[in-house]
């Protein structure tokens, strides 16, 4: 692994995963190609980096400041390059504080107001991270007691229920009639929508939330939050809503730091039920549930998740299987266990060295990933074994995500980071047995998935799914 810092735009076009730039990210690789270095480069430099760890190619290891600096390190999760970035923490005067997209590449100015439809506003500092309300407006929400309930809900030890807590204070706190909590698309399609606390909290249609997506999507986009006092007289987003909606709506980022991880609303059948207080406490609250939900992922990342493939790990492979052996139990629907290893791996690392099969490993990762269901679960079982689970399947459905994933892999050319052997081509066998229909407890189905069907896999010539049901035969 090596260490690099950005220096000039030669030295860090040769970090950059260019090949797996998407459209936005492009548009961002002409504008770094387009600037005149320094500042500016870094800037645009850094945009494009937090692009790529939307999109799983980077990853945002620390940010830290002092002396008036910001320094923010990124890892290539192809290469396992590291990569350090500073940058002044204000911007010049004469320099243009938006990027491409509107991304901010200084900190937002304290002026800065969340944009309010229908004349309610409510202004926010950014430098202390206290908000100002307008002259007139009543702010005893905001007094000591409030803020130690707010608080109080840090010292819930599950997720689910310091939300729980919170929403129940919105609703005494503003009024509201319903609240709802949405994940942003990038937190969607990532493992952490598998957690049982975002299933817990989250609205999982679009009847459940306060706000359509089209609305969700700007608040996201601004990361400021957004009122509606008439949501059937609101000309710039009335035409979103349902022919039947009334009332009043607001919608507040969950934004920690520079990441948004969705939104969240309140709303009331009544129409102007909230004034600009009510949109100071909801962006408030939403701001803490940011920071709670930015703490689990992080304690998420220490406990359950495998730092190299940057999957699940066996710790929180087991605990999910338990619990899925357990639905299925008292749902009666069935589910699957794959366990997949690749084929003849060991060559990889013996040729090319740890650091390149590292790189291996964490591609599979993500391909199997992507093509396993939003429901599924995957994690590193151990070594280059893997195991994923999919929770309310038959043996038709377990088969097609099986081969899907087994062809993937065989499919890919794996980016190995090495000159001697650039890429690697690889394949994978894969057992899978169902519960209950295959075993009637968690060792019984790991032994038939993996001691009974991975093994016949494996002795019949490698790169092929095999079902336990098969093997009876």
């Amino acid at each position: 692994m090596s260490k690099r810092v950005v220096a000039n735009r030669e030295s860090l076009t040769r970090l950059l995963p260019t090949d797996r730039l998407d459209e936005g990210g492009l548009e961002l690789y002409r504008a770094l190609m387009a600037s005149e270095g320094g500042v500016h480069l870094r800037r645009t430099a850094v945009r494009l980096f937090e692009r790529l760890c939307e999109q799983g190619y980077m990853k945002r290891l620390s940010r830290a400041e002092e002396d008036g600096a910001e320094t923010l390190t990124y890892r290539n999760l192809l290469t396992l390059d590291t990569i350090t970035v500073s940058l002044p923490l204000t911007a010049p005067d004469d320099e243009d504080s938006t990027g491409a997209e509107g991304v901010a590449t200084g900190r937002p100015d304290a002026d800065s107001a969340p944009a309010v439809s229908g004349g309610a506003r409510a202004e926010r500092s950014s430098g202390s991270g206290t908000l100002t309300l307008p002259p007139g407006v009543p702010g005893a929400v905001l007094t000591m007691p409030f803020l130690r309930a707010v608080a109080a809900s840090s010292r819930r030890t599950d997720l689910a229920g310091a939300i729980g807590y919170l929403y129940d204070l919105l609703k005494s706190t503003t009024g509201c009639d319903e609240v709802a909590l949405a994940m942003s698309k990038a937190l969607a399609s990532s493992q952490a929508a598998n957690l049982t606390e975002f299933s817990d909290v989250c609205a999982t249609t679009e009847d459940e939330q306060v706000a359509p997506p089209q609305v969700r999507e700007r608040v996201e986009t601004s990361g400021e939050p957004l009122s509606i006092v008439d949501v059937r007289g609101d000309s710039k987003h009335s035409r979103y809503f349902p022919g039947s909606a009334t009332g009043s709506v607001i919608v507040a980022p969950l934004k920690a730091e520079a990441y948004v991880y969705g939104t969240l609303g309140v709303s009331s059948r009544r129409d102007h039920a909230f004034d600009a207080n009510a949109v100071a406490v909801v962006d408030f609250i939403a701001e803490f549930t940011a920071g709670l939900i930015k703490r689990r992922l992080e304690v998420e990342e220490l406990i359950f998740i495998d730092q190299t493939c940057q999957i699940h790990n066996r710790r929180y492979f087991d605990e999910q299987l338990e619990r899925e052996i357990e639905r299925s139990r008292r749902t009666g629907n069935p589910m699957a266990l794959l366990i997949g290893d690749l084929d003849d791996f060991k060559r990889v690392n013996d040729t090319l060295g740890h650091a390149a099969g590292d790189s291996v490993l964490r591609q599979v990762g993500k391909i199997l990933t992507e093509n396993a269901r939003q429901v599924d679960i995957v994690a590193r079982y151990g070594g280059e074994e893997f195991a994923v689970i999919l929770p309310g399947v038959t043996r038709e459905s377990t088969l097609i995500v099986a081969e899907r994933m087994r062809g993937a892999i065989a499919m890919h050319s794996f980016i190995t980071g090495s000159s001697q052997s650039p890429t690697w081509d690889l394949t994978i066998s894969i057992g899978a047995a169902l519960y209950p229909l295959d075993a009637s407890s968690k060792v019984d189905l790991m032994d038939k998935a993996d001691r009974i069907s991975l093994y016949r896999a494996k002795r019949l010539g490698k790169n092929r799914v095999v079902m336990y049901q098969d093997t009876l035969s």
